[in-house]
């Protein structure tokens, strides 16, 4: 006879990729005939914007494109000049477990970019994108609970985890007409613009994310009135709904939130604001919806009354266990030469993030590089880098984001610059469960046990076996040793404590 132990069904989502990969891209451009021949390269930055994402068999993709602008000091060594350059990427990486029905949530970050120079007229563009991919298969099993019968006894465990069950996407767009902050000097030519978007909460109402977040404009121009180089930033606020695929009360989400274009323009003069830009942003935000979801399992089974044969399985889970932001200041000494007269412009890119060991357990280091535009005291234009890296206590399974801030707070010292930029990391830690359970029970009804041979009552002291464990071992039943030694429901006896233990039957 079979006993099936199959109860509710538990549908989540099964991780099977989380992955950083990365894809350098590098183009030939010739200098626009409208512009001056290079003198010196100043500085190259941009922003990579999402287009599409694939699975197949084994394999993850991701294609974009990464809008840059190149900065440069022109033959006449006097101001600035911008040379805008698109760059097409396709990056793919080879995983364990990936196949077409995967749901893949995405962000792009821009790791390096670089340009040199063949001649003056000509330029070798070069930038490495990285991927923060993850791929998630749905995946459902039978939870497995008792069945009362007599003669049977089950061991049954549960635990109530937080696991994904949905990943859903909304494409959006919002614009705004910024305004400069007041003071701020009129712009002449706009350089360069770049665009950061932050979840400022993601809030769960039933299985929806309720986004509300900002966009961080930061500008890189030449004032109208003197041709100085300045920086401001403007910041857009904006809201999102998304809808998910979740059954049951979402209780957190996993949002990226990844661009995929931005469009940038001088807004109209208000005597009374004070000049804008017009910001137009397109964007899409990822949601992985986490639930709650109890997980319930037979762990152990005997029979006092027939042999009996248990059919076991393994199941594994990835669940969610703790997520949290801390702010913090990233510092960083660049080192520049000659007098240091202005600073336009502090920037700040993630370059590399991981785990090592340290003295008193696993780290988490995140590598910068921060460079700084700025003007030596004879007015020259210059621009200097520093790698600089970051690290804090933590274990394994935790994953880390960084995000900058869009201020950042300079000082000059002897013969370099000292940056301040505030941070904000969020770690997310994740459990693993591995367990073995029993689905169903097989035992012949005709074939009865013969415990004849085992003593009646059986003396022996309270160790590590719980009692059930002692029950089993001595065909008995946890009920009756509790009633023949006088232990309350739920009790377990003092380690060394004399126990009698009735046979059953």
């Amino acid at each position: 006879m079979n006993i099936d132990l199959k109860s509710d069904k538990l549908s989540w989502l099964k991780p099977v990729f989380r992955r950083r990969f990365t894809k350098e891209e590098t183009i030939e451009v010739i200098v626009p005939d409208a512009l001056p021949d290079i003198l010196r390269i100043l500085d190259t930055d941009g922003t990579p914007y999402l287009r599409g994402k694939d699975c197949e068999a084994g394999r993850v993709s991701v294609t974009g494109l990464t809008e840059l602008t190149v900065l440069y000091v022109p033959e006449s060594g006097r101001g600035v000049k911008k040379i805008p350059v698109e760059l097409p990427f396709s990056a793919a990486c080879d995983g364990e477990g990936i196949t077409p029905d995967c749901l893949i949530t995405a962000s792009l970050s821009l790791v390096s970019a670089d340009a040199r120079t063949v001649n003056p007229r000509k330029l070798v563009v070069r930038a490495e994108v990285a991927v923060d991919a993850a791929l998630y298969v749905p995946e459902s099993v039978y939870n497995t609970s008792p069945r009362d019968r007599e003669g049977i006894y089950f061991r049954s465990e549960s635990m109530t985890l937080t696991l994904p069950t949905a990943v859903n996407e909304k494409t959006f767009i919002f614009t705004d007409e910024a305004h400069l902050p007041a003071g701020a000097p009129a712009i002449g030519e706009l350089l360069r613009a770049s665009v950061s978007l932050s979840a400022e909460s993601v809030k769960p109402v039933g299985s929806r994310a309720v986004i509300k977040g900002k966009a961080v404009t930061v500008l890189l121009y030449e004032s109208r009135d003197d041709g100085t180089l300045c920086r401001e930033a403007v910041v857009t606020p904006f809201s999102q709904i998304v809808e998910t695929d979740a059954s049951g009360d979402v209780t957190d989400f996993e949002l990226s939130l990844c661009l995929t274009g931005v469009h940038i323009s001088r807004g109209a003069m208000d005597d009374a604001q004070g000049e804008a830009v017009s910001v137009e942003i397109h964007a899409v935000a990822q949601c992985a919806a986490y639930v709650n979801l109890p997980v319930e399992w037979v762990k152990d089974a005997y029979s006092t009354g027939f042999a009996m044969t248990p059919a076991r399985s393994a199941l594994a889970l990835d669940y969610l266990t703790e997520r949290n932001t801390v702010s913090e200041t990233l510092r960083a000494s660049v080192p520049v030469s000659g007098s240091v007269g202005d600073i336009h412009s502090v920037s700040a890119r993630l370059t590399a993030s991981g785990h090592r060991e340290g003295p008193e357990g696993p780290v988490w280091i995140a590598a910068a590089s921060v460079t700084v535009i700025y003007s030596e005291a004879s007015g020259e234009i210059l621009s200097a880098t520093r790698k600089v890296e970051m690290e804090r206590p933590a274990r394994e399974e935790t994953d880390f984001e960084i995000s900058f801030g869009p201020d950042a707070f300079t000082a000059v010292g002897d013969g370099a610059i000292d940056v301040r930029l505030p941070v904000d990391i969020t770690g997310v830690t994740k459990g693993h469960l591995e367990l073995e359970r029993i689905e169903s029970v097989e035992f012949d009804e005709d074939k009865p046990l013969d415990l004849t041979a085992l003593p009646n009552v059986t003396v022996t002291r309270a160790g590590k076996q719980s009692l059930w464990e002692l029950a089993k071992t001595h065909m008995s039943t946890e009920k009756d040793i509790r009633e023949a030694n006088g232990i309350e429901a739920g009790a377990e006896p003092e380690e060394g404590t004399v126990l009698l233990i009735p046979r059953c039957g």
